[in-house]
C-alpha cells in the first residue's frame, strides 16, 4: 500500500509517500505523531514514543522519510511505523516494554545476541524483549504494524500463574505467521490497529482487553525462557534441591495443621508444578505421597511414646490428619499393624522412634 503521511514537519508543505499494505489505507492513520524527512529529528520523536536509539540511514541516494502513528492505550501502544529508504536501527534493551513487529511491507533483518530473525510480511514478525539488546536493519520502504506491550503487567501475568515472582520473560525472537499461533496473533493485532481509529469513550478498555489476550496468548504459545514452567512437560525447569530441603522443612513444622500445597510452593518460591516435579524427580514420590509419609512417621513416634490410655483418634487429628479411616489403612500398609496395636504394645514406650528423612 502506498499512502500520504502527514505534512513533514522538516519541510512544510511537502507531502511524504509511505509504505504500507497493498490496496488498504494507511494503518493509523487519525494518529500522527511523526512524519519527517530529517533523520535527528525522526530519531528524537520516535524516541519520545518508544526509547532512545541511533537511527542510520544506510543508502545516501535514497531520500529519507519516517512515518509514526501511534495509539496509546492502557497497559501499551499500538504503531504503525514506516521509513524510506533502508536504515538502522540500535535501540539498546528496550527494558520497560515488549515489541511484536508485524511487516506490511517490505521486511527487516532483527539481530538479538548472536541470532538474527528475518521479517516478511505473511512469513515472519519479530518479538523483541525488554532485557536483551537488539540490533535491526529496515530494508527501503519497510512498514510495519507495532505492538507496544508494558513489561511489567506481563509479568505480573506469569508471575500469578506460576505462582512465584518473575524477574525477567525473554521470548523468542522470531513469529512465524503463516502458522499458529502466530497466525492468530497478528489477525489480534490488525483488529486492535482498526478499533484503535476510533477515539470512542469505551475504546480504551477494549483496547486493553486485547492487548492482554495477545499478552497471555504469547505467553501459552510462543517460546520463552518460562513456557516450560508454564506448560510442563520435557525441560521443565525444576527448582534446585535447597528449594526441597525448604518444603521439607515448611512440611514438618506444619505436620498438625491443613497443608495448603499452593503456598508451600509460594513459600518456596516456585510454581507447585516445578514443586511437584521435583520431589518426583529427586526424591521419587509425589508431594502429597512425601507429605503423608512423614505424618504417618510422626504418628508412629508419638503412638510409641504414649500410654495405652492414649487416643489413637487424638493422635492422628494431632498430626494432620482428617479422613481416619483413610489414615489407618495408610499406616497398616506402611508399619504393618493397626494404629491401636502400636499404642497397646507393651513396653512401648522403649520401642525404636520413627525415622524421618
Amino acid at each position: 500500500m502506498t499512502g500520504e503521511g502527514p505534512t513533514s514537519a522538516a519541510t512544510p508543505g511537502a507531502r511524504m509517500t509511505v509504505p504500507g499494505a497493498a490496496g488498504t489505507a494507511m494503518p493509523l492513520a487519525g494518529h500522527a505523531k511523526v512524519a519527517t524527512r530529517d533523520v535527528s529529528q525522526a530519531a528524537e520523536q520516535v524516541g519520545r514514543i518508544f526509547c532512545a536509539h541511533r537511527l542510520t540511514p544506510l543508502d545516501r541516494a535514497q531520500t529519507f522519510s519516517a512515518v509514526h502513528n501511534s495509539r496509546r492505550f492502557p497497559g501499551g501502544s499500538i504503531n504503525y511505523v514506516a521509513y524510506g529508504g533502508e536504515v538502522e536501527i540500535d535501540p539498546g534493551c528496550l527494558e520497560r516494554f515488549f515489541l511484536l513487529q508485524i511487516p506490511l511491507r517490505g521486511g527487516a533483518d532483527i539481530r538479538c545476541a548472536r541470532e538474527v530473525t528475518e521479517t516478511r510480511p505473511g512469513r515472519a514478525a519479530s518479538l523483541l524483549s525488554p532485557t536483551r539488546p537488539a540490533q535491526m536493519r529496515w530494508h527501503a520502504s519497510c512498514g510495519q504494524v507495532i505492538l507496544m506491550l508494558d513489561r511489567a503487567p506481563l509479568e505480573r501475568t506469569i508471575a500469578a500463574y506460576l505462582g512465584f515472582p518473575v524477574d525477567e520473560i525473554v521470548f523468542d525472537p522470531r513469529l512465524r505467521l503463516d502458522q499458529e499461533p502466530g497466525r492468530s496473533i497478528a489477525a489480534q493485532v490488525a483488529h486492535l490497529a482498526r478499533l484503535a481509529q476510533d477515539n470512542g469513550p469505551d475504546r480504551d478498555a477494549l483496547l486493553r482487553q486485547i492487548g492482554e489476550a495477545i499478552g497471555h496468548t504469547l505467553l501459552w504459545q510462543h517460546g520463552s525462557n518460562r513456557r516450560n514452567a508454564l506448560v510442563g512437560g520435557p525441560g521443565q525447569e525444576l527448582p534446585p534441591p535447597n528449594r526441597i530441603a525448604t518444603a521439607l522443612e515448611h512440611i514438618d513444622a506444619h505436620l498438625d495443621q491443613p497443608l495448603d500445597l499452593a503456598a508451600l510452593a509460594r513459600h518456596c518460591g516456585c510454581s507447585l508444578r516445578a514443586l511437584q516435579n521435583a520431589f518426583k524427580t529427586h526424591r521419587g514420590e509425589t508431594l502429597t505421597e512425601a507429605v503423608q509419609r512423614r505424618r504417618l512417621a510422626l504418628l508412629r513416634e508419638r503412638l510409641l511414646a504414649c500410654g495405652s490410655g492414649d487416643s489413637v483418634t487424638d493422635l492422628m487429628y494431632a498430626c494432620g490428619f482428617s479422613h481416619l479411616g483413610r489414615a489407618a489403612s495408610a499406616y497398616r500398609t506402611a508399619y504393618g499393624e493397626r494404629p491401636s496395636d502400636t499404642l497397646r504394645r507393651p513396653g512401648n514406650s522403649d520401642y525404636p522412634t520413627a525415622e524421618i528423612q
